[in-house]
């Protein structure tokens, strides 16, 4: 399977904005003065799997789009939706479960992708395609 620019694109730019997140968290943890590992690897986890979660979410429309049949393809992203909503459960009661892991920079980090999409949107580097209202 390829994939598409516009997957590989996207996830560039949510892959930047956890990391700038995750730079942000860290520096507000320094400047309390409660940094340390356990930050640093919630940090890690968080933008990883906040940028792993949002490439899957991308697989997951390319793979049913090209399907064609458009009952089918909902049904692929109910399943992706699902899977992904139970694995970053899992992933955050890891946070909290282990005590070598900060669970507050993975939970903020789960939501970088929105955080990220809104700050493109409010800076103009982000402007969603709109359909040819001719049809072309």
């Amino acid at each position: 399977m390829k994939i598409q620019p516009a997957v590989r694109k996207e996830t560039v730019h949510i892959a930047a904005g956890a990391l700038i997140l995750a730079a942000v968290i860290a520096a507000v943890y320094a400047a309390l003065g409660r940094f340390g590992p356990d930050v640093l690897i919630g940090c890690v986890l968080g933008a990883v799997w906040a940028t792993a979660n949002f490439f899957a979410l991308g697989l997951s429309v390319q793979n049913a789009t090209a399907t064609g049949d458009e009952k089918r393809a909902k049904l692929k992203l109910q399943l992706s939706y699902s899977v992904r909503m139970l694995l970053t459960l899992g992933v955050v009661a890891l946070s909290f479960a282990v005590d070598a892991i900060a669970w507050p920079p993975v939970v903020i980090l789960c939501f970088s992708p929105r955080i990220t999409i809104a700050v493109m949107q409010l800076l103009g580097a982000y402007k969603p395609e709109k359909a040819n209202e001719k049809g072309e």
